[in-house]
């Protein structure tokens, strides 16, 4: 290399750092606004216990990897072209340092490989990518235009394109030159040749132009990186690097009786987004305004006021405009969109950054509910009822016991019953639900289980919760702590998603420590087991609504999948496992007077229906309701059942009859 060379390399290092300055103060502006928000529990520092909570096969699967964006292919593709290829073209200048060294990388196999050909290609991956990008944002579809376009991505994608463009032209110039010497670059030397009429003097002349061009303009977008939507690029694997461990919501517990640092009290929900964990903030920084979450939302597909994405990008621009105090945003989101959202969670599940935008829509919630005594009407009444009775199902005329009629079923006996069957409220205060019960009752004997239940219950509290009464919550579940204590329980059966995910998720963070297990992984592990032999009829078809709060907030998929396939065939729906598209029942949401333009079990009903199923299976008590209350009005048969029932049904005589000879 000449020194004209030389004095260029060292010129532009400098101007590298400048940028990468550039870049950190840029990313420090970004740091200092989501450092407004609430710091996790016992983490008063900015990056206090950072490492430790770095998920890492999420940030090495979502991060690096992009698997979250390959669940739509052609983009995902897009992005994994441009992402890898920018990491084998940054690897090959940073290699090239070391010729300065003496150590020559262009030669032998390594130089071919490695310096020539893998970084032509990594630019051609580059330019596919990005070209693909740049179309897509002239011609958008519906997600990324929905609520509003996030500006200022249309043009960094042109600046990235002249970049990578810039690129090859100066390459063109290099290899047109009469000593250039190349093996691997093979788009530069087919084109090249078109220029070998140029003077010599003229092609040193051209490459030096749009080599300079090429690297300022790269610098540039270096700088601007932190400054535009291209932030995605380092919040997008950071925050995906925070996820939390446990798929679904996880909504940190409020801690009533500890004042904060000002001596205030504890802020109960959210008005403003200082009110957030940094969590929050770092996902309503990192959001790509993508839409996908949108077009996941059960609310949203069936025209509620609801929209996660807008519920992000006003987050969004209440952050970039630094109104972290402003309690406006609340009043801004609105109390009918914040109690449209069912937690199905789709939305986090969909999001390729890890953002999680239904916790953020349910820390507004509680702020409505205990900060404002705001809360829709049928809701209220629910809550109301919780309160006074210990369930949410006012009006009702079943009595706890009802579902239990001509049966022996047996009360827990500490140290002497194995397990507690959990009644829970939607199977004991709803009909249709009790035969659930009662199917799992004849289950539990048939295979000889020791089982029991509790003669006086209440709620788990999970309506309470997920409806944004947190202190009702806390309430229930502590007496339900406590009642277990007492009689030594270790060992629960949930017919119910939403008990099982509160026992799970919720209840340890309280002090509890028993075994909790859905009735439908339980009935699969029975049969596997071969202590249960149902019937197999191959002509049944059967398709499975997979609840929310099982597939996608806890990952159970493959045992409900068993036990449908040990009694018939199974015919999965467009949307199924942890994609499953929610029945409308969760967030509170069965007590509420749906709005929209459809209903989201009719929706979910007319999907499992054009499988051409015979029966629709679930395994939640309020998928259970919310699907058969859609085909009430579609001819009189039934075809929605509990996977309890389908087991019953399928039994031969003498065990769908067995007695209770096992306690």
């Amino acid at each position: 290399m000449n020194a004209i060379g030389t004095i260029s390399y060292v010129v532009l290092a400098l101007l590298l750092c400048a940028a990468a300055v550039g870049l950190v103060l840029g990313l420090r502006v970004q740091w200092r606004r989501i450092a407004a928000g609430q710091p996790a529990p016992g983490q008063s520092g900015a990056i206090a216990g950072l490492a430790a909570r770095i998920h890492w096969p999420s940030f090495w699967t979502r991060g690096l990897l992009l698997s979250r964006l390959f669940k739509r292919p052609v983009a995902g593709l897009a992005h994994a072209l441009l992402f890898f290829g920018a990491l084998v073209a940054i690897a090959g200048h940073a290699l090239y340092a070391l010729t300065f060294l003496g150590i020559e990388v262009y030669e032998g196999a390594f130089g071919f490989i490695v310096m020539e050909l893998a970084r032509e290609l990594a630019g051609l991956a580059m330019l596919a990518g990005a070209a693909f990008l740049f179309v897509r944002r002239l011609w958008p579809p519906e997600r990324l235009t929905v609520g509003q376009e996030r500006r200022g991505f249309a043009p960094m994608e042109a600046l990235l394109l002249a970049i990578i463009v810039l690129g090859f032209a100066a390459e063109i110039f290099r290899l047109a030159q009469p000593d250039a010497v190349s093996r691997g670059e093979f788009l530069g030397l087919a084109l090249g040749g078109a220029l070998n009429g140029l003077e010599a003097a003229t092609l040193a002349a051209g490459q030096s132009v749009l080599w300079w061009l090429h690297g300022l303009l790269g610098l540039a977008f270096i700088v601007l990186i932190p400054r535009t939507p291209m932030s995605h690029m380092i919040l997008g694997p950071l925050n995906t690097a925070l996820a939390r461990r446990r798929a679904g919501i996880t909504l940190p517990l409020i801690d009533f009786e500890a004042p904060a640092a000002d001596g205030a009290e504890p802020p109960l929900g959210a008005e403003k987004l200082a009110d957030l964990p940094r969590k929050n903030l770092l996902d309503a920084a990192a959001c790509l305004w993508c839409g996908r979450c949108h077009e996941a939302c059960p609310a949203a597909q069936t025209g509620k006021a609801l929209s996660p994405k807008k519920v992000m990008l006003t987050c969004a621009a209440y952050l970039e405009q630094g109104r972290t105090q402003d309690a406006a945003l609340i009043d801004e989101l609105g109390a009918e969109a914040i109690f449209n959202c069912t937690t199905c969670a789709a939305c986090v599940e969909q999001c390729p950054v890890t953002n999680n935008p239904a916790e953020t829509i349910l820390h507004f919630r509680r702020q409505f509910v205990m900060g404002r005594s705001e809360m829709p009407e049928v809701m209220a009444l629910a809550n109301r009822n919780l309160e006074a009775r210990g369930h949410p199902f006012a009006g009702t005329a079943a009595n706890r016991d009802d579902w239990r009629r001509g049966l022996e079923v047996p009360l827990y006996e500490a140290g002497r019953t194995e397990y507690l069957l959990w009644i829970g409220c939607a199977v004991a205060f709803e009909e249709r639900a009790q035969q659930v019960a009662r199917a799992m009752a004849r289950i539990l004997d048939a295979a000889g289980v020791s089982w029991g239940i509790l003669e006086e219950s209440r709620c788990t509290g999970d309506p309470a919760r997920m409806m944004g009464n947190e202190l009702l919550f806390v309430e229930l579940a502590q007496a339900n702590i406590e009642d277990f204590r007492e009689r030594g329980i270790s060992k629960v059966i949930t017919m119910c998603a939403h008990c099982f995910n509160s026992f799970d998720r919720y209840y340890p963070e309280l002090g509890a420590s028993w075994e909790t297990i859905p009735h439908g992984v339980l009935i699969e592990r029975l049969i596997r087991e071969g202590r249960l032999a149902p019937v197999r009829d191959p002509a049944r078809r059967i398709t499975f609504h997979d609840p929310c709060y099982l597939a996608r907030h806890n990952g159970i998929v493959r045992e409900t999948r068993g036990v449908v396939a040990a009694v018939g065939e199974l015919v999965e729906m467009p949307r199924h496992g942890r994609d499953s598209f929610c029945c409308g029942a969760g967030g509170g949401n069965y007590w509420s007077r749906e709005g929209g333009t459809a209903r989201i079990s009719d929706t979910r009903l007319d999907e499992a229906l054009a499988t051409g199923a015979d029966q629709v299976a679930t395994s939640c008590p309020f998928c259970l309701l919310m699907l058969t209350s859609s085909a009430a009005g579609r001819g009189g048969e039934r075809k929605v059942f509990d996977l309890a029932e389908l087991v019953v049904a399928a039994l031969p005589p003498a065990d769908a009859t067995a007695s209770n000879h096992s306690h």
